[in-house]
C-alpha cells in the first residue's frame, strides 16, 4: 500500500529557491545603493567645499578690483588737480614773459620813447611785481 514518502525538495507551492535568489538580489541592490549613496554624497562634499573655494576666491578677486577703481579715481583726479595747477602755471608764466618782454623794450628805448615803454611795461606787469 502506500508508503509515506519523504519529499527532497520545497513543497509544491512553496518556492523556497525563489526566497533565497530575491534575498541576495536585494541584498546586492541594496548594497549598491548605499555605495552609490556615499559616492554621492563624496561628490556633494567635495563640490561643496570647491564652490567654497570659488566663492572666496571671487570675493578677493572683487576686492581687488574695487582698490583698483579706487586708485584709479585718485589718479584721475589728481591728473585733473595737476593738469589745472599746469594751467594756472602757463597763465602766470604768459603775464611774466609778457612784463619780461615789455621791460626789455623799455630798457632798449629811447630817450623820447621811454615814458611810452615804461607805460606799457607797467600795464604788461602784474600788480605786486618788484615789492
Amino acid at each position: 500500500m502506500f508508503q509515506p514518502v519523504t519529499p527532497t525538495g520545497p513543497p509544491p507551492g512553496t518556492p523556497n529557491g525563489t526566497k533565497k535568489t530575491a534575498t541576495i538580489v536585494l541584498s546586492v541592490l541594496v548594497v549598491v545603493l548605499t555605495l552609490a549613496a556615499g559616492l554621492f554624497l563624496f561628490l556633494f562634499l567635495s563640490e561643496r567645499g570647491a564652490v567654497a573655494d570659488t566663492n572666496s576666491q571671487v570675493t578677493n578677486t572683487e576686492q581687488q578690483i574695487k582698490d583698483q577703481k579706487d586708485k584709479l579715481s585718485d589718479a584721475k583726479s589728481e591728473a585733473s588737480d595737476l593738469e589745472q595747477t599746469g594751467k594756472d602755471l602757463q597763465d602766470t608764466h604768459d603775464k611774466y614773459q609778457a612784463c619780461a618782454d615789455a621791460a626789455k623794450v623799455a630798457l632798449n628805448a629811447s630817450s623820447d620813447q621811454l615814458s611810452d615803454a615804461v607805460s606799457k611795461m607797467v600795464d604788461a606787469c602784474p600788480q605786486g611785481i618788484g615789492g
